[in-house]
């Protein structure tokens, strides 16, 4: 497949020789920035903690690589040094400013000196190699080739992504709009070592089904016999009667059978399998093929948007996508599904308090159990959940927070155009309309996530991925809190007789502690979502950053008087006074192979209270 892909380049290049300087562009750029991503994951878990990183005006310029000294000379910034004390090797670069977060601004090339040996570039390749060594020795565990292979993977998944890529402005219609907000994601987390890692898929099928490539394509369906169906709702329908009603024409069930739709490429991995091969010659289920209107996949690969259906369709994909492969578990369906009886009770006082909120909620799901094991009944798994439109105010449109923060360059265009219209409509001046946008997204997003936790015990995990923000020319007006597999519920609020209704596997994957809890909100609020924010609207406007980080800290102190208690004093207080943040450990718990219910935490310094714990 290597060779054919490689010839196929080769001719294409030929006839169109364009397509060579482009596609060595992309992989340039896909390789710099796999550098930069993982410099910055192993500087917030790693050097920093351990006091191996330092910004800022260092001695020894005279050692230093020649172009270093230009690039400061050129653009100013600070030098970045970084040491790898098991292999005696010393990282050098110029970043533009110092960041208590270590979300560092690369203005130089990536340099290492090894012992005894001159300053040399490092490209992504060299640079994973040293880190991976580093660790090891550190860690006395073996070297991690399969996070090489992920890292690798990951570079050139991103340089076909951009090669493919033609980044425009958002629609000025709300579900285009969404559609492209949701397809823009072209370099992925920001803090991850592997960020566009797809493992268990062609690299053809990658780019056929990647929403960054814009990709459309019909459901497959299947029809299965009822007594295999297996399925809850907390709507006044079943969920096989709300898909059926989508269906094609031409499609329809009957007495025996219900229409069950997978993603098209799960179908070819569930027609592979014994069991549904069994289950195709007995009658059990019949393979009906892909059929009717193209759905459209959103940024996390698997959930699919089609305009008008009232639902999204969260379908399962046995394809490792960053660090977990993506197949609806039986506990995870019923967990979203308890989750929604939850927040269908709490959210008429939720939207009262706090009116720009809404959740889109997953309330029914069904799957096919042929009594063979979990490959069938996790494969065939999908989850219906609600569709902003209905819920978004008229005149605003829905983007993924992803798509305007930690998404690099594509992202920085994407928020100057809505802070342009927002500063064509207010008259303000640029740093004032960032800091009013700034403001209006903190007020709409941090409260009710706070209350959520704090009154109700109710873990969200609002990261970039998992928030949809509306907009207008006036800024944020609404946001929309997604994906229920996340949400946790901490075990002070939910014994296990409120949770009777619930499988014990559901239970524990719902269950945290208040602790556990709090660092996931804190870590997905304040470092995966405000820190990019900041980051993008500020970029390398130090005071700025500074001011915006200051609304953080006076909307927390708002958020305590107007709707806080004893529990959130403490957590509010500790914020203001600067202890650190929870920072997500994803390169080491890639190294270590964790689930991601195991991972742990380092200290992020916390840019809202006086002073960072490091740089």
């Amino acid at each position: 497949m290597q060779t054919s892909n490689h010839l196929n380049r080769q001719a294409n290049t030929q006839a169109n020789p364009q397509a060579i300087p482009r596609a060595v562009a992309a992989l340039h750029e896909a390789r710099r920035r796999a550098s930069e991503t993982l410099l910055n994951c192993y500087c917030r878990e790693v050097a920093g903690p351990a006091g191996h990183l330092s910004v800022g005006p260092l001695f020894g310029q005279n050692d230093w690589p020649q172009s270093v000294r230009l690039a400061l000379r050129a653009s100013g910034g600070s030098v970045m040094h970084v040491l790898l004390p098991r292999t005696r090797a010393r990282l050098l670069a110029v970043v533009a400013l110092p960041s208590p977060t270590g979300n560092y601004s690369y203005r130089s090339p990536l340099y290492c000196k090894a012992e005894a040996q001159p300053w040399a570039l490092l490209d992504n390749e060299e640079l994973a190699g040293a880190l991976l060594r580093e660790l090891a020795l550190q860690t006395g565990t073996d070297y991690n080739d399969e996070l090489m292979r992920q890292m690798r993977d990951s570079v050139t998944v991103t340089a076909a992504l951009l090669e493919n890529a033609r980044p425009a402005p958002f629609s000025a219609y709300p579900a285009l709009a969404f559609i492209e907000s949701e397809q823009s994601l072209l370099y992925g987390h920001p803090f991850h070592p592997a960020p566009k890692s797809r493992q268990g898929v062609s690299h053809e099928d990658m780019l056929r089904y990647s929403p960054e490539t814009g990709a459309r394509f019909p459901l497959h369906y299947f029809a299965v016999r009822r007594d295999c169906l297996r399925q809850q709702s907390l709507l006044d329908q079943p969920c096989d009667e709300i898909v059926a009603a989508q269906a094609p024409a031409g499609l329809a069930p009957s007495q025996d059978y219900a229409l069950i739709p997978v993603h098209p490429w799960q179908a070819g991995h569930l027609l592979e399998l014994p069991s549904v091969a069994a289950a195709l010659e007995d009658g059990r289920l019949r393979d009906l093929g892909p059929r009717g209107r193209d759905y459209i996949p959103t940024s996390s690969i698997r959930t699919l948007y089609e305009p008008g259906n009232p639902y999204f369709y969260k379908c399962s994909l046995n394809i490792r996508i960053t660090n977990c492969v993506r197949k609806n578990a039986h506990y995870e369906l019923e967990g979203a599904l308890q989750v929604s009886a939850i927040m269908r009770e709490l959210m008429p006082e939720l939207r009262q308090r706090f009116p720009g909120l809404e959740v889109l909620e997953e309330p029914a799901f069904m799957t096919v159990d042929l009594g063979t094991g979990k490959d069938v009944s996790e494969g065939f798994g999908m989850i219906l959940r609600r569709n902003w439109d209905g819920l978004a105010r008229p005149g605003t449109t829905p983007l993924l927070a992803g798509a305007l923060f930690g998404n690099h360059l594509p992202g920085a265009e994407r928020l100057r155009e809505s802070l342009d219209r927002m500063r064509g409509h207010t008259g303000m001046l640029h740093a004032a309309t960032a800091e009013q946008w700034f403001s209006q997204y903190v007020e709409l997003l941090m409260y009710p996530v706070l209350d959520c936790y704090f009154a109700h015990g109710l873990v969200f995990e609002p990261h970039l991925q998992n928030v949809l923000v509306s907009v207008d020319e006036g800024g944020p007006r609404q946001v929309f809190l997604r994906d229920f597999e996340g949400v946790k519920l901490t075990r002070e609020h939910y014994s296990e007789q409120r949770l009777r209704g619930v499988s014990e596997a559901a239970r524990q994957a719902l269950w945290y502690s208040a602790e556990l809890g709090w660092k996931r909100i804190a870590y997905c609020l304040f470092v995966n979502n405000f820190c990019e924010a900041v980051g993008q609207l500020a970029g390398d406007d130090a005071a700025l950053q500074a001011r915006l980080w200051a609304i953080v800290g006076r909307h927390l102190q708002r958020y305590q008087r107007l709707h806080g208690g004893e529990a959130s004093a403490v957590r509010v207080g500790e914020l203001l006074d600067g202890a650190p943040l929870p920072g997500k450990t994803n390169l080491l718990n890639r190294f270590f192979k964790r689930a991601d219910r195991a991972t742990t935490y380092v200290p992020v310094g916390n840019p809202i209270g006086a002073e960072g714990a490091w740089n």
